[in-house]
């Protein structure tokens, strides 16, 4: 049976290229329903705007604005974006289409993302059993990633990992799979040719078979292919299909119960992970024991929604299947199980090649491409433009340090078993961006950019503080539990052309003293020195401004007008813990400001500055952060402050 649609969405498919686009970056507003009723009513019988209200984001701005009632929803005003489309040489295309619903009483505009990917039936992509609606198999997908696998080795030269020693310990496979046995190259020759694999998993509350003190010798000549997860059988089956000999597995390559060789080997992440031929990411995974392509019993499909849909096209008598996705498809992995643990972000980032397990398809990434399984191929700076985490061999120092900022919003949204662990799981990040850019690493910061990662906000809800770090001082982000942002405001302002910079606070002296190895030892001591201008403000939340991701406050007991509109305040911050406070006086430092020179603007300058208390028990200028927090206005705030020096613990 064929699908109807609506005259808007008989626009949106087939995918059509536009006349004006002059690159793969262009995007074009699209015709379609005005209003959230006219879609509502339209859904009634448009397949696709059917599928629009199943995915958009009404119910997510009716939660955050509960005073939009249901019999007003209706007028809210919807726009539209497509992406230029692109088409590819299997006979799949592909366009993102970006919805958005208006509330301009509240000035928010909330934005939802669906995928739409189409394929001729008779077309090379249509094979794959993923267009008829079913699962393709471990056969087909292993195939599948040989062939990718193969046409990286053989003509992406940028994707070969670099000669390097081997890991201490490497799983050496029989001819059949069955033989397995752990190999400590440093006693055991393997040749400088030998190449080995990686895998990136879940461990889960189940813990997978391990190396000890008391095994390790017995692993040597034999380890119990009987005794290991699903998951370690399925990457060994799709290693020994690309013909490498070798794999490494965390939980078999380092001994486990030996302080001194864990603390070893997690220093040399960088190297274990870029020195690989492959990672193999068992992404959809809870666990070690579901497997590297998980069932669909065990398969959490939140975020993963996809809508078949089959349509007649005017000038072709074949039908075209059309596949609709939540979200952008190209983003699958990064909202996938093992994109929520904290080791799995340095796994993917240093590794060459990525092979995403997941379902109902598999993604590639080297390099040079991203691959998915239903027949779609970008390639070269798209790929980065789509995926922040990747890094092209010419990035400038500006844009990896952009790229850091990304990595650690998103390192700081994953989850750990053992807490302490967040401050290891950087090793090999650091390394790495410490080798690209030559800047001095401060506990998860930069000296040469220290002031960006100074204006750290919570985003997120915080999470249980008892979790928090002890030893970390305030002013780092790793003192809290929870997702967290850097410099805020200056990036949601927009207009960066147009944006005049200043930084107000000066480094004197940044340093951190470690028991033993950086990263996977104990903090011996810390030492943070700035100057900039201080003055002191009394600063409150207002119960009417907590609905704001960042709060508005009340400054020094003022109290909101709200005839002019909604936000009438000046102040919006964020205090680094929720909790109560008998005094509201806090010493200010301002960090950065921004200058907007785009005309007919309400607000021209923002200044965004650190929430201070004096800490009495440490001698001389000595303060502890508590908060974050920014002024909007047309005249600074700081013109009577006096310029310190202080410390920061």
């Amino acid at each position: 049976m064929m699908d109807k649609l609506c005259q808007y969405c008989s626009g949106l498919v087939p995918l059509k290229p536009s006349p004006e686009a002059s690159d793969v970056d262009h995007s074009r507003t699209v015709d379609h329903q005005p209003n959230v009723e006219a879609l509502l009513q339209s859904a009634k019988d448009c397949s696709l705007c059917k599928v629009i209200q199943e995915f958009w984001s009404l119910h997510a701005l009716l939660k955050r604005f509960p005073d939009i009632k249901e019999e007003s929803f209706g007028s809210l005003k919807l726009s539209f974006d497509l992406d230029e489309p692109r088409f590819f040489g299997s006979g799949a295309s592909w366009g993102l289409l970006t919805g958005s619903i208006h509330a301009p009483w509240h000035a928010y505009i909330m934005n939802f993302k669906l995928t739409i990917t189409t394929c001729l039936l008779n077309s090379k992509a249509s094979q794959s059993s993923l267009w008829s609606g079913n699962d393709s198999s471990m056969e087909e997908k292993c195939a599948i990633i040989k062939s990718w696998f193969t046409e990286c080795a053989s003509n992406h030269p940028e994707c070969t990992p670099p000669t390097h020693q081997y890991p201490r310990r490497l799983v050496e496979m029989g001819t059949d799979g069955t033989n397995l046995r752990l190999v400590d190259t440093t006693k055991h020759g393997i040749g400088d040719k030998a190449r080995y694999a990686t895998l990136s998993y879940c461990w889960g509350p189940i813990r997978p078979l391990t190396t000890t003190k008391d095994n390790v010798e017995l692993f040597s000549n034999r380890i119990p292919v009987e005794s290991l997860p699903r998951t370690f059988h399925e990457s060994i089956a799709i290693t020994q299909q690309l013909g490498i000999r070798y794999i490494w597995i965390d939980s078999l390559c380092i001994i486990q119960d030996d302080l001194d060789d864990w603390r070893r080997e997690a220093a040399r992440m960088k190297d274990i992970y870029a020195g690989s031929s492959i990672t193999i990411s068992a992404s959809d995974a809870r666990d070690s024991t579901q497997g590297c392509f998980v069932d669909p019993e065990n398969f959490d499909s939140r975020g993963t929604h996809i809508v078949q849909l089959s349509i007649v096209t005017p000038n072709d008598d074949l039908p075209l299947l059309v596949q609709v996705h939540e979200g952008d498809v190209r983003n699958r992995a990064e909202t996938s199980v093992l994109s929520t643990r904290g080791w799995s972000l340095q796994e993917k980032l240093l590794s060459h090649r990525v092979v995403h397990c997941m379902r109902p398809e598999i993604h590639w990434k080297c390099h040079r491409n991203y691959n998915i399984e239903s027949g779609l191929c970008f390639s070269g700076r798209e790929v980065v433009r789509f995926l922040p985490n990747s890094i092209p061999a010419e990035a400038t120092t500006r844009e990896l340090h952009k790229m850091w900022c990304h990595w650690m919003e998103d390192y700081s949204q994953r989850d750990f078993t053992v807490s302490k662990d967040r401050i290891n799981a950087l090793a090999g990040i650091v390394q790495f961006y410490g080798q690209r850019t030559g800047h001095k690493h401060v506990l998860a910061c930069w000296e040469e950019t220290m002031m960006t990662e100074l204006l750290w906000t919570r985003t997120g809800e915080l999470i249980d503080p008892s979790l928090a770090l002890s030893g970390i001082p305030s002013w780092s982000w790793l003192s809290r539990t929870g997702d967290v942002y850097f410099d805020f405001w200056h990036r949601v302002m927009g207009t960066k052309d147009l944006n005049k910079v200043d930084d107000h606070t000066n480094l004197v002296e940044a340093s951190v003293t470690w028991t033993g190895e950086p990263m996977v030892s104990d903090i011996e001591a810390t030492s943070l020195i700035v100057e900039g201008p201080i003055r002191q403000f009394r600063l409150r939340v207002d119960p009417k401004g907590r609905d704001y991701s960042q709060p508005w406050m009340n400054v020094n007991d003022e109290e909101p007008d709200f005839s002019n509109g909604p936000i009438p305040w000046r102040c919006a911050g964020k205090f680094d813990l929720e909790t109560e406070r008998e005094d509201d006086l806090f010493t200010c430092l301002l960090v950065r400001s921004v200058t907007s020179s785009v005309k007919d603007i309400l607000y021209t300058l923002q200044e965004t500055f650190l929430l201070l208390l004096p800490e009495e028990s440490s001698q001389g200028e000595t303060y502890r952060r508590v908060g974050i927090a920014m002024f909007r206005g047309n005249q600074t705030e700081f013109g009577s402050a006096e310029r310190k020096r202080i410390r920061l613990i």
